[in-house]
């Protein structure tokens, strides 16, 4: 999950997904860094994935 973080907008995005099936804290660095990502997409998606942890 991590180097598919690396890639591109899609890899992203499966990283993502993977993320939320997780729900796990561990996931939380992940979502921290697609919240600067350049993609709005992913900076939405870590965002929302984030508060569930609230």
């Amino acid at each position: 999950m991590f180097s598919l973080f690396q890639g591109n907008t899609e890899d992203k995005l499966k990283a993502l997904k993977i993320a939320e099936e997780l729900a796990d804290k561990s996931t939380l660095s992940i979502l921290r860094k697609g919240l600067r990502d350049m993609s709005p997409e992913v900076v939405k998606i870590s965002a929302l994935l984030i508060i569930k942890f609230k």
